[in-house]
């Protein structure tokens, strides 16, 4: 089985654990992912107030190189990638007033898109197509006694007409893959709360609090880990964390990882292999995990 894959400028850079991981689990699987050829920004999360047909037109490039490719899935780790190639295909089919000033604004580009091929998460991807129980035959260290906060963040659910895989308050995706590794979902109260990093550039201040946030209502339900779908999920809850520590006075960290890093371990990765970082390894060592 093949996908086209996009893996989005944070998993490319910054999160490039991400990606390591992704392809890791992938393979593990026996399915082949072909990066979209030429792939260029997807501008989720601030081009789209700029300039809307900009930001359309923008989107449907990738769908059409995907369609060119002879795929109608385009699967990515990122949710805000996620939401916008989801949004902008959205716009099109159902705003005319936007089709119509896309369509001259790609008029003499190579940008010809049909309409059918379309964004998904890997997590709907990995759940839906690839089964949970396909995942549990691949496990070879069941992480026991592991408690792994579940979260979604704010735009792999949301808008639900548009995102459209599980209700947007009540999914359940997350916990069961975390349950097909052998850890113990934990369910906690901003699991569906913005992480914050939208703001980072903006207002700062704001932004680190909702991660603190996000970070202490998963703490609060005994959490060891949280694991997260989205890469600039990873930008925030994971590299933040020390700073999170100092600006908040707390006496804990609580390691975030990406979802197929936890499925890597579960597969038999090492932590190194799926580069996890140093505080997150501390935390499968005093757990017996590795």
């Amino acid at each position: 089985m093949s996908y086209a894959y996009y893996p989005g400028c944070a998993t490319h850079g910054l999160s490039k654990d991400v990606d390591i991981a992704t392809r890791k689990v992938f393979e593990t699987l026996g399915l082949k992912l072909e990066e979209v050829k030429d792939w260029n920004c997807c501008g989720g999360g601030f081009y789209d107030e700029y300039d809307e047909v900009g930001h359309v037109a923008l989107n449907l490039r990738n769908l059409s190189i995907v369609e060119k490719m002879g795929y109608n899935k385009m699967i990515t780790p990122c949710s805000v990638c996620l939401h916008s190639h989801r949004l902008a295909a959205y716009k099109f089919k159902e705003n005319k007033d936007i089709r119509k000033k896309v369509e001259e604004r790609i008029k003499g580009t190579s940008i010809n898109y049909s309409g059918k091929a379309n964004a998904e998460h890997i997590v709907w991807v990995l759940v839906r197509d690839i089964g949970i129980q396909k995942i549990k035959e691949k496990v070879k260290r069941p992480l026991t006694g592991l408690r792994v906060a579940a979260y979604y963040g704010c735009q792999m659910l949301r808008p639900e007409e548009i995102m459209g895989f599980e209700p947007a308050f009540n999914p359940h995706s997350m916990e069961d893959l975390i349950s097909a590794t052998g850890a113990i979902p934990v369910t906690f109260p901003n699991a569906r709360s913005c992480c914050g990093f939208p703001l980072m550039g903006s207002n700062p201040n704001v932004g680190i609090k909702m991660a603190y946030n996000v970070l202490k209502s998963a703490k609060d339900q005994e959490a060891d880990l949280l694991v997260h779908p989205c890469s600039l999920c990873h930008l925030q809850l994971d590299s933040l964390q020390l700073k999170i520590k100092a600006e908040f006075n707390t006496n804990w960290t609580l390691p975030a990882i990406y979802v197929t890093q936890l499925l890597g371990l579960a597969f038999g990765f090492s932590p190194d292999e799926l580069g996890i970082s140093n505080l997150a390894k501390q935390v499968l060592i005093s757990k017996g995990v590795v």
